[in-house]
């Protein structure tokens, strides 16, 4: 007898403590979002954050000048820099850079001969910086990009804050995670018209007033989180029309997921034009309304 009511205790700690991970207070979650958000609105101004983006040049195979010059190859738009600044030479592969004035900083401190900055195969990537500005390398599929900020950009200053939808706990839903057996290939497009495969272990299945919804989840099948782009009938209104993105935990032992449209945030195309945000792909476009997390900003 005393087993058998061991072993009761133990399954009732076990179901207690898993409906209590699943359920949250109205003032908990409030503060929980607000969290979030601060956290969200600071990271957009941060000097990695997506406000400062104020370019983005495809390179091509050969030299490129950089500046402010009205001959340069790759102009910035800032009378403020020098005509030019330096060079940026994209050669298999590789991209190298070779400052034409002083003060063009590294890691390893200032440049003064041509460098390379960045190889996807030796994982090398260097960011540099002069002044105010800070450029990085980035790559997408077979293309290289010179990835532009300025952390005394107008944008950073004058940003209060994006506005978002009141704060509401029925949108904080628990999902079932269906996992792809193997995890499947989703192709994904981006705003530049690349189109990209990425693995997708499973699925999010959620019930919102007596129907089921479906969202692929992006990732790997031991991430602890996992990526989700979607859209739905705010989207090209309240909300981007390109959809917005989430981050949830990955599925605890049950199946189960926490799947919170609080959290729901914008691209960065919302915030720079200079972005390369992937889109929604057909599957997790949502024939309902999401009236939860980031609303639209500017004039998106």
């Amino acid at each position: 007898m005393k087993n058998l009511l061991l072993l009761f205790g133990l399954f009732f700690f076990t179901v207690v403590c898993c409906t209590h991970k699943e359920q949250i207070s109205k003032e908990a979650h409030l503060s929980e979002i607000n969290d979030w958000h601060e956290k969200q609105m600071a990271s957009l101004k941060s000097e990695t954050g997506w406000l400062n983006l104020i370019g983005l040049y495809w390179l091509d195979e050969g030299i490129q000048s950089f500046g402010s010059g009205e001959t340069m190859d790759l102009r910035l738009d800032n009378i403020d820099f020098p005509e030019e600044i330096g060079m940026f030479e994209l050669k298999e592969g590789k991209v190298f850079f070779l400052p034409a004035v002083d003060g063009v900083i590294s890691s390893s401190g200032e440049l003064k001969s041509k460098t390379m900055i960045f190889d996807a195969d030796d994982q090398i990537s260097e960011a540099l910086t002069y002044e105010s500005l800070n450029w990085t390398i980035i790559k997408r599929s077979d293309a290289f990009g010179v990835r532009l900020r300025d952390h005394e950009a107008d944008a950073v200053r004058t940003f209060e804050g994006v506005e978002q939808f009141p704060i509401d706990i029925r949108w904080r839903l628990i999902a079932d995670f269906i996992p792809y057996q193997p995890v499947k290939q989703i192709p994904i497009t981006n705003v530049i018209g690349q189109t990209s495969l990425n693995s997708s272990p499973g699925y999010l299945q959620f019930e919102w007033e007596g129907k089921l919804y479906k969202i692929d989840a992006l990732g790997n099948e031991n991430d602890e989180e996992l990526f989700l782009i979607f859209a739905d009938e705010t989207s090209g209104g309240e909300t981007y029309g390109g959809g917005r993105y989430m981050y949830v935990k990955s599925a605890d032992n049950q199946g189960k997921i926490i799947l919170d449209f609080n959290k729901a945030y914008n691209p960065p195309c919302v915030y720079t034009p200079h972005a390369t945000c992937p889109l929604p792909p057909r599957q997790n476009i949502l024939d309902l309304p999401i009236a939860a997390g980031h609303k639209n900003y500017g004039d998106h």
